[in-house]
């Protein structure tokens, strides 16, 4: 394979990379929105739970156990978005490092072609 055709290899997963890198930063945004949003609803289900224990005292028990289950849930829910932002990090990561890998071999290719072309 001559050297203008490594090229064009390296250009086309070049651009298949930015496109998936792309991807990977829409899906994290996405998922940082919809994590703000279950958030914002936490905390007006958190707030309308103690507003009834609040007009309903005699039955703290029962919001004890609700907001013990609530709060639970949360955590759970919470740690299922915080874990697959850290998962998209980590595809970032790595198609930046296949990004730069391809950079690098662009550039010795194009170092290697000018030598030959000069000899």
């Amino acid at each position: 394979m001559n050297y203008d055709q490594q090229l064009s290899e390296l250009r086309k997963k070049e651009d298949q990379l930015f496109q998936k890198e792309r991807a990977i930063i829409k899906e994290t945004r996405k998922l940082e929105e919809d994590l703000n949003r279950f958030e914002a609803y936490s905390y007006d289900a958190h707030r309308y739970l103690w507003d009834a224990f609040e007009s309903y005292p005699s039955s703290r028990n029962f919001f004890d156990q609700l907001q013990e289950g609530f709060l639970h849930e949360s955590r759970k829910i919470s740690n299922s978005y915080l874990e697959e932002l850290d998962e998209l990090a980590i595809q970032k990561r790595k198609v930046e490092d296949d990004l730069n890998d391809i950079y690098h071999e662009r550039k010795k290719l194009m170092i290697e072609k000018e030598c030959d072309d000069g000899n």
